[in-house]
Order: C-alpha cells, then structure tokens, then sequence
C-alpha cells in the first residue's frame, strides 16, 4: 500500500504522543505527506444576560492564539517528514472525518484512551466513531497507562519486531 497521506490527531496527551512516533515513521518509511489536526472542541460557555449555557462556537482571539501555539510545538518524531498542521474549531469525531474525506487521507494514526465500561458510556470515544466512519484505515494506538523501562518497545522497535 503506498502511502500518500497520513493524519495524526492530537489532543496533546501521552496517547496522542504515542500515535505521532508511528504516524512518523509511517510517513517516513512511505515519503508520505503528514498531517498533524488539532480540533479546539466548541464549549458549553455560560452566556451573561441569557440566563443560562450556549455553545461557543469559537474560542476568544487569546485561546485560538494559545492553541495554534502548542499545535506548532508538536512534530513528527523522526526528522525529514513532510508535514503540515492544520487546526480546526468543532466537534472532533466530525472535524477529523470531514478533514480526511476532503484531503483524501490514505491513513489516520490516532492514539486511544482505551477507555471502557461507565467512563466510555459516559464520555464516548471519538477514537471509536473514527474507526466506524472513517472511509480510510485507521490505526489506533493505546499507550499503555503504566511507566514505561528505557528498554521499553517503541514504534521503531515495535515495527522492526514484527
């Protein structure tokens, strides 16, 4: 399969750390072109005068400032790789599908709370709706929760193995 894009979605958490070593080296290997997406979710925000919550639908100047900076700070993780960043504002889960059919992504990385029982009935899992409705493969990373060794497996290492 040659790959020509390749999205990572970060939420700047360890998970999606450890998605962005595999979309690296994916990206390395295929000479594909990297997309590195960041969703700023639309908040309940209580609205002065109206006398209860609305939707933002986009953050203030000041937090859009922020969030495009720390979206500039991730990179992929192994040097070379063509990449780009692109920040959107909306629901992730939609954002991120939208975004992929548009740019017709030929693979998403995204890392994966591995969430399960009451806390995944209670909070969903964008990383589920995107394997369900994504119309390219998606590769789901879950970063074991425990520390890891120095002489831990990393994406490198864990691809080289198999």
């Amino acid at each position: 399969m040659k790959l020509k894009s390749i999205m990572c979605p970060t939420d700047y958490s360890s998970f999606s750390e450890a998605a962005l070593g595999y979309a690296s080296l994916l990206a390395s290997e295929s000479g594909a072109r990297l997309y590195i997406v960041h969703v700023d979710e639309e908040f309940p925000t209580y609205v002065p005068g109206y006398g209860g919550y609305g939707i933002s639908v986009e953050p203030t100047d000041q937090q859009e400032k922020e969030a495009r900076a720390m979206l500039e700070q991730v990179v992929p993780t192994i040097p070379d790789v063509q990449y780009e960043h692109r920040f959107l504002i909306g629901a992730p889960e939609r954002e991120i599908l939208t975004f992929a059919k548009n740019e017709n992504v030929d693979l998403i990385v995204l890392g994966s709370h591995g969430r399960t029982g009451l806390a995944r009935v209670l909070m969903g899992s964008v990383a589920e709706g995107i394997v369900r409705h994504a119309t390219c493969p998606v590769l789901t990373v879950k970063h074991p929760m425990a520390v890891q060794s120095a002489s831990s497996t990393t994406p490198e290492s864990a691809v080289n193995e198999k």
